[in-house]
């Protein structure tokens, strides 16, 4: 029996080091988790909304991202509490990622080959309840079976594939699968088949079958919120600097094409992206090392702030091509570091073993409140995409500085 075969209690801190196999596989299911977010919020949604109508593109394409993003805050908390709480011999945090998957796959498959806008809104709303479902499970698996001195390098396992599903996807629904409709058909398939090796080949640690009872008391509600504070602060800052950097690149291809003025405003993101994802691929990577050898989590995230706020103010301040791909580097570099540490930070501030996949749900869910969607639509109905990016600068401040309100950890 292989190494990651033996189960360790997910009810204290994993102790027994993960494989580079385990790591691997667990990185390609994040890949098939990412193909279905970063594509939709980065460039497939809008397509489709300027497609399906577009004289209301703006307002179309705000509203379907805003709704995915408000049906994971909803959903991803119920089924985080609903996920501490399963018990089956495949095990818990395997059988919802599986149900996550075949949840949000089948209608993804479908969108793109709708005629109106009601019709995708109706199959993005089941999307959105299987990305909880991948969502949750997935990132509780990091504090079940990975020990702390390996946490860096499982959330790049997390965040190096965000990099790779968007370069990749984004060449495959811009070069070869032009056509809307079955572009989302196949980035569905890929979807579903990248997280199948990891969920099938690694046993899962088994759950101590005592569950918390759930009480209704105000002093023992108080009482469970002790420890709260730096994983709050934390979680605050993931949601800025999450709703900054989308600020900044859900409507980049409206500002290529109705700003800078580009022939090919799809080929042009397409160049952005790639150059933005190889410079996130090197920060990704090697912040998760660094984290793990410095621990110093929190001035990582701070620096990463900075770094993506800068990007923001170079569109903002000097709206050329040339500025656009300077701030490509910069955002990912400041994103790239984000991704491998943010995870990092939140799984080692976890204040109860027994409600892991809620409390990381909570902290995944609020990241997709709807902030980007609606700041976006506010600011472009009044002002411009020089003002949005001043926006999203300010946000992504904010965010790296709630961070530092973080004690317990470095």
């Amino acid at each position: 029996m292989p190494a990651e075969a033996e189960p360790t209690a997910p009810d204290v801190t994993a102790t027994q080091p993960v494989t580079r196999t385990w790591l691997l596989t667990f990185a390609l299911a994040w890949f098939g988790f990412w193909l279905l977010v970063m594509l939709p919020g980065q460039f497939m949604t809008v397509k489709l909304a300027s497609v399906l109508d577009p004289d209301n593109k703006v307002a179309i394409g705000s509203f379907l991202i805003a709704e995915v993003a408000g049906i994971i805050v909803i959903g991803v908390p119920v089924i985080g509490w609903l996920c501490d709480r399963t018990r089956t011999r495949f095990g818990r945090r395997r059988t919802w990622a599986l149900a996550g998957f075949l949840t949000a796959t089948i209608p993804f498959a479908w969108v793109g080959h709708q005629a109106s806008w009601i019709s995708a809104a109706v199959l993005l709303g089941i999307v959105a309840v299987g990305q909880s479902a991948v969502l949750v499970s997935l990132s509780a698996i990091i504090a079940d079976r990975v020990p702390i001195a390996q946490r860096g390098r499982a959330s790049a396992a997390m965040g190096v594939p965000q990099v790779i599903a968007l370069a990749l996807g984004m060449v495959i629904v811009t070069e070869l699968v032009r056509d809307v409709g079955w572009s989302w058909t196949v980035i569905a398939v890929l979807a579903l088949l990248a997280p199948l090796p990891f969920i099938f080949s690694f046993p899962e640690p088994r759950a101590s079958q005592a569950v918390r009872p759930l009480t209704l008391g105000f002093r023992r509600a108080l009482q469970r919120l002790h420890g709260y504070r730096d994983f709050g602060w934390a979680t605050l800052s993931r949601v800025l600097i999450n709703a900054g950097n989308l600020v900044g690149t859900t409507y980049l291809l409206y500002f290529l094409a109705d700003v800078l003025g580009v022939p090919d405003p799809d080929g042009a993101l397409m160049v952005l992206i790639l150059v933005y994802l190889a410079a996130c691929a090197v920060a990704s990577w090697m912040g998760g090392v660094l984290t793990d050898r410095w621990k110093a989590r929190r001035a990582l995230v701070c620096v990463s702030a900075m770094l993506q706020a800068a990007a923001a103010l170079a569109l903002a301040l000097v709206p050329t091509w040339e500025s656009s791909l300077v701030a490509a580097v910069l955002l990912g570099l400041g994103y790239g570091l984000f991704l491998s540490v943010d995870q990092a930070l939140l799984t080692d501030l976890l204040p109860d073993a027994a409600t892991r996949a809620r409390d990381l749900g909570v902290a995944n869910s609020a990241q997709h409140i709807p902030i980007a969607p609606l700041i976006g639509w506010a600011v472009l109905a009044i002002a411009g995409y020089a003002e949005l990016y001043v926006v999203a600068a300010v946000v992504i401040v904010l965010g790296g500085i709630s961070v530092l309100r973080v004690r317990s950890v470095r």
